[in-house]
């Protein structure tokens, strides 16, 4: 009996756990971890360009801009520039989409500037 014990709590179960090295990384999670950890555009490339090809990061960027964009919608930016009298209620309208785009790290990004300027009809320039 107590050799049986002895088996059970000294067995390793290699059947539930995943390698880590096989397991493939989800490149959209690692993006925004690193965007989160407070890196950059520049530095989140470079590491990126550094695994995987230049195709594959820019579906990851898009995947991105989409995200920011579809959260932008849902928070109901239109209505809020709608919404906007002057050039200060406006600017706050520009301040939250710029901490948006910085939050996901692509603040260098022209195509999502200029997405956003075509979906919304704002210039994300402080006035």
């Amino acid at each position: 009996m107590a050799f049986l014990m002895l088996f059970l709590f000294t067995d390793q179960v290699s059947y539930s756990q995943t390698d880590k090295k096989e397991r493939k990384e989800n490149l959209y999670t690692v993006w925004m971890k690193l965007a989160i950890l407070g890196k950059n555009q520049a530095e989140i490339e470079s590491y990126f360009l550094r695994k995987i090809g230049s195709e594959d990061l820019e579906l990851v960027k898009g995947r991105i801009r989409n995200t920011v964009l579809d959260n932008l919608k849902r928070s109901g930016l239109e209505s809020r520039i709608m919404a906007s009298y002057d050039l200060d209620d406006l600017n706050v309208v520009i301040d939250r989409v710029l901490t948006e785009i910085r939050y996901v790290g692509l603040e260098h990004d022209q195509d999502l500037r200029q997405t956003i300027k075509e979906e919304f009809g704002i210039t994300l320039e402080r006035l």
